[in-house]
């Protein structure tokens, strides 16, 4: 070789360095002149294949995920390639031919059937970050070692750019959720302030829907209220649904995705994709089940996030609905039960008669604002008086209806000058008939005739009373028959007793002797009896305080749960 031969030689040489290091420079001026990842990519892959007229190239980013690259560029391969992942345990760290790699690994297979021929790792700061690979030259000449170094190099330069992108794109990740986050937060703000100034169930349904699927872009979503076991439809939109009762839902805290678990994948059959409890003081008292969105995407821990959040802000405000329903129903049967309790009140004697042969005193204490004892005093003629006591079945407004059922029957028949077991016969069939199985009277009724001083009396059912003598005798008053409105028809006995100078005559309902203390003691008839057996000198109003003031101080703090009412009759000395 001639010496001009060699200055030839040397000088193409230089050209050539000299447009690789102009290749170089343009390169790094592209990658740095960009921060956006698919930018630099596509400058790594477009610049060298050109200035090397190669045939395909490919770039790979690790992901967070150890072990894990994905598909980020391709040129001269399928655009479908995009986004496929690849496990490589063992990534080069140097530039290495593919069909060099030794042992035979899965991952190489890949590269040698899309004929990568060379593999280059794009090593930052903070380690391996991605892997360019290139086909073959265009020309079919194999790889020069300067045009290795000059990949080498351009790797090395991108590698940095490659980092710099993946760091941009994760700080906008983090914008975007944040945005995202900040919407949400609107959102559940503006939703919760409507939802504060509404007490009607059905618009706070709708109100929360409309944001759901406004939000996520869904269309289908259903609002279950819990109720006992069940979970009811409060609203529905895009979907049929009725009421479930599933154990399981009911026992949920937290979202569940359907198709990440196989314990409710048969809800999926209804279009059901994500459930949502929806909770308030450490309880699911509801439900929110959601279509798929109809961006086919799936939900993120954002959107589940989101949905727990405005499903307790619904739960809360479905909660102040229901108690301001409960406590307006509360207000309405407490004015309805003031009513009854007006009308019950005026159904008793407010005076009793004042008899220079006997004395009379009465006394009613209902257990419940409303009770059902009834008693009462009614004038037949100048000398004969109707004494009634009796205990209705039940409590409140039903038996404050039931007795004045009896107390209509009683006041129309008793001037009937019927005979006391055809009355009583009469007054049985009416109340059979206006009620229902499940109610009853137990009715005790008697004509007192102070000229006579005697007493015609009919038990139906009730605690017999007591006519104790001025021996201190107790006679028991239980002739009669069957208690009111069991059955029709119904034949009463009567029959006449002698009321002497100081005898005492107790009517009583079993709130008296089956008042209990704090053991769940009966007061009982034999303490009842005992205490009368020292009542022969009191007057029937002192008989009638004694007799309350001794039942109170054995209950003490026990609460009662039957009416209490005394009528006391003492024949003047």
């Amino acid at each position: 070789m001639n010496a001009s031969d060699s200055i030839d030689r040397t000088s193409i040489e230089l050209d050539q360095r000299l447009l690789e290091l102009t290749a170089l420079f343009e390169v790094s001026r592209s990658l740095t002149a960009s921060l956006s990842l698919q930018s630099i990519l596509e400058n790594l892959l477009r610049i060298p294949m050109g200035h090397m007229l190669i045939s395909k190239g490919i770039v790979l980013i690790q992901k967070k995920e150890d072990d894990e690259f994905c598909v980020e560029g391709v040129k001269g391969l399928p655009r479908n390639l995009i986004d496929k992942s690849l496990f490589i345990d063992t990534p080069p760290q140097h530039a290495v031919f593919t069909h060099e790699i030794q042992p035979r690994l899965p991952w190489a297979d890949f590269f040698n059937e899309f004929e990568i021929q060379l593999l280059l790792p794009l090593i930052s700061n903070q380690g391996t970050v991605g892997i360019v690979g290139f086909g073959n030259k265009i020309s079919g000449n194999p790889y020069e070692e300067r045009e290795i170094e000059f990949l080498n190099s351009l790797s090395n330069i991108a590698a940095t750019a490659v980092a710099n992108g993946l760091m941009v794109e994760e700080i906008q990740s983090i914008n975007r959720m944040l945005d995202r986050k900040i919407q949400q937060l609107n959102t559940i703000f503006d939703i919760s302030r409507e939802l504060n100034t509404t007490l009607d169930q059905e618009k706070i349904g709708r109100l929360a829907s409309f944001a759901i699927m406004g939000e996520l872009l869904v269309n289908k979503c259903v609002i279950f209220a819990r109720e006992d076991h069940h979970l009811n439809v409060l609203l529905a939109k895009g979907m049929e649904s009725a009421s479930i009762q599933d154990q399981a839902l009911l026992e949920l805290s937290e979202p569940v995705i359907l198709e990440e678990t196989d314990r409710f994948a048969h809800y999926a059959q209804s279009g059901i994709a994500v459930f949502v409890p929806m909770r308030i003081h450490d309880q699911t008292k509801g439900l929110i089940a959601l279509g798929s969105k109809i961006s086919k995407n799936t939900f993120d821990d954002a959107d589940l996030e989101f949905l727990k959040t405005l499903g307790n802000q619904t739960m809360a405000a479905l909660e102040n609905a229901w108690l301001f329903e409960e406590t307006l129903e509360k207000q309405r049967l407490e004015e309805e039960l003031n009513l009854a309790r007006s009308i019950q009140q005026k159904l008793l004697p407010s005076e009793l008669p004042q008899l220079p042969e006997v004395q009379l005193a009465a006394r009613n204490i209902p257990s419940k604002q409303v009770g059902g004892d009834y008693f009462d005093v009614i004038q037949v003629s100048d000398c004969v008086y109707g004494i009634a006591i009796a205990d209705v079945s039940g409590k409140g407004a039903g038996a404050a209806l039931l007795m004045s059922n009896l107390q209509a029957s009683l006041h129309a028949l008793v001037s009937s000058h019927l005979p006391l077991d055809s009355m009583m016969q009469k007054i049985n069939n009416l109340i059979y008939h206006n009620t229902t199985m499940d109610k009853f009277i137990t009715f005790f009724f008697g004509f007192l005739d102070v000229r006579k001083m005697t007493f015609t009396y009919c038990n139906a059912g009730h605690n017999p009373p007591y006519l104790i003598h001025s021996d201190c005798h107790a006679q028991t008053l239980d002739v009669g028959g069957l208690l009111l409105g069991m059955m029709p028809n119904v034949q009463y006995e009567i029959q006449t007793v002698s009321i002497e100078k100081g005898d005492i005559l107790v009517l009583f309902t079993d709130g008296i002797t089956e008042a209990l203390d704090i053991h769940d003691e009966e007061y009982g008839d034999d303490r009842f009896l005992e205490l009368m057996s020292d009542c022969q000198h009191k007057s029937a109003q002192d008989i009638l305080d004694l007799i309350f003031g001794d039942t109170h101080r054995f209950s003490g703090e026990a609460p009662q749960a039957d009416d209490m009412t005394v009528v006391v009759i003492k024949a003047c000395s």
